[in-house]
């Protein structure tokens, strides 16, 4: 009798695996960069009260303008003798509240408006959008400088401000987004399958349109530090004796003729937040559109 064996078991081969990497292995290395030292700026400005340094707001008249790396004093001292690091660590964190809460904000408003008007019937359409047209009508700094002058100084001034000088901006970046999506074939199949426009609106068009906004709304960061040390150099941002990066670069100007180094101390911080932060909002675009997703 002859016995048939079984046929032997070939090792099957394991189908390709796909890892979607994080969203920060897909952001190109500089936006990583760039991340990375606003992270560590902002925990160590939120954290100055707690670091063994001098007090922002006291100084003696007797140790003003001393030079970077001075005992004590590794970034100098300003004109009243007041220590540097923990001046530029206050401002920080200062200027980075009122440069991410407005566009925090903005963000939310212009979302709920591009939303809307990228949804609605023409006409819905076309006053919303008229409506954003008029604040884009006003050059975003002088909208600032008009309200920081009618309402007064403040923290609270300022966030309004910058927050009114972005609603614009995003809300048009919303709605061409949410104009684009809805007549995908995605979005067109949920509607056919019965799904309601509450659902198809947080599940199909919301998660489409929303990283293109975050990714700009990222990049403005940057430009709204700008604008608010600028109306701080002339006295329109947060009062003294509070530091804030605008107001420092103020008071420093005395500092020119006589130790450059110091007067150029918050005009370099101001320039690399300005700069890190669209870095960091082009990485997220990059990373969010899928370049390298696959490994």
């Amino acid at each position: 009798m002859t016995s048939v064996l079984p046929p032997r078991q070939l090792p099957v081969e394991a189908a390709p695996r796909f890892r979607r990497r994080s969203l920060w292995r897909r952001m190109p290395l500089r936006s990583r960069i760039a991340l990375t030292i606003v992270i560590a700026l902002a925990a160590l400005a939120a954290a100055a009260p707690l670091l063994p340094i001098a007090d922002p707001l006291t100084g003696e008249l007797s140790r003003r303008l001393l030079p970077l790396f001075t005992d004590g004093h590794v970034l100098g001292t300003d004109t009243q003798g007041r220590d540097m690091l923990s001046r530029l660590l206050s401002g920080i964190r200062t200027s980075l509240v009122a440069g991410v809460v407005p566009i925090v904000i903005a963000t939310v408003l212009g979302l709920a408006i591009g939303t809307i008007a990228g949804l609605a019937n023409k006409t819905v359409n076309t006053v919303l959008m008229r409506g954003v047209d008029l604040l884009f009508a006003f050059p975003g700094v002088l909208l600032a400088l008009l309200l920081a002058i009618s309402l007064g100084v403040g923290l609270g001034t300022l966030i309004l401000a910058l927050t009114l000088v972005w609603i614009a901006p995003v809300a048009r970046i919303a709605e061409t987004e949410v104009a684009r999506v809805r007549d995908l074939d995605f979005v067109t199949a949920a509607r056919s399958s019965g799904a309601s426009d509450a659902t198809i609106l947080v599940r199909q068009i919301i998660p489409v349109a929303l990283p293109a906004v975050l990714a700009y709304s990222t990049s403005l960061v940057g430009a709204n530090v700008a604008i608010a040390g600028g109306l701080g150099f002339i006295g329109l941002g947060v009062p003294s004796p509070q530091p804030e990066l605008g107001s420092i670069l103020f008071e420093m100007q005395a500092a020119i003729y006589t130790d450059i180094a110091l007067a150029l101390e918050p005009v370099v911080v101001i320039l690399a937040l300005s700069m890190l932060f669209p870095l960091i909002g082009d990485g997220l675009r990059d990373a969010i559109a899928g370049k390298g997703a696959l490994s």
